[in-house]
């Protein structure tokens, strides 16, 4: 495929644009309709903060490397799934996306009823990691809503087989960088998370 990573990001950035706002739009709504009906915690309590916390357990009572490999497989395995899954019209990239945020949205929430400002919290917990992480995961969600809508609706110039040729192509293409950056990710979030987060706990 002749083509480079830049273009890659720079021939999807609407995709982009979109998968970062049902990002953005899942905090938002997770935030507020917590704010609302503090009873709702408990529903995403039993549910992404119970796999987050066995993860984690996972994570971080094993040796670093092991630790940072499981961490690094399951978060390659997410993104692998979010964009390929895409055959399904695109909606496990949706849930993806608003599923992640709300999470998120959640944290800030019991972090702000905790008495403890949401945001440097945040920054320091996520920023770090995030920087390669959040990247890699919305361009996964991206690829994925580009597939499901143009698998309805194929390029105008192509047929809907070239077109998902041309899209599975830009998606083997992207792996090798989303790799990259998930081992970047999973390398900060063991190995110097936890020490930047004690000075807020």
């Amino acid at each position: 495929m002749s083509i480079n990573f830049a273009a890659l990001v720079r021939n999807n950035r609407s995709w982009l644009v979109l998968a970062v706002c049902f990002f953005l739009g899942g905090f938002f709504l997770s935030y507020t309709t917590f704010s609302q009906d503090p009873e709702m915690v408990k529903l995403l309590e039993e549910s992404s903060l119970t796999m987050l916390q066995e993860l984690g357990e996972e994570v971080f009572t094993v040796s670093p490397l092991q630790g940072l490999l499981i961490l690094f497989l399951h978060n390659m395995s997410s993104v692998i799934s979010i964009m390929f899954l895409g055959f399904l019209l695109g909606l496990p990239a949706l849930f993806s996306a608003l599923a992640n945020g709300a999470v998120l949205g959640l944290v800030a929430f019991q972090l702000a009823e905790s008495g403890t400002s949401p945001l440097p919290f945040l920054a320091a917990g996520i920023l770090p990691h995030g920087i390669f992480e959040l990247p890699a995961f919305f361009l996964s969600v991206a690829l994925g809503l580009k597939l499901g809508y143009h698998l309805v609706f194929p390029f105008p110039d192509r047929s809907r087989g070239q077109t998902l040729r041309f899209i599975l192509a830009e998606m083997g293409f992207s792996l090798p960088y989303l790799a990259g950056l998930l081992a970047a990710a999973s390398a900060v979030e063991v190995l110097l998370t936890p020490h930047i987060l004690t000075k807020f706990i």
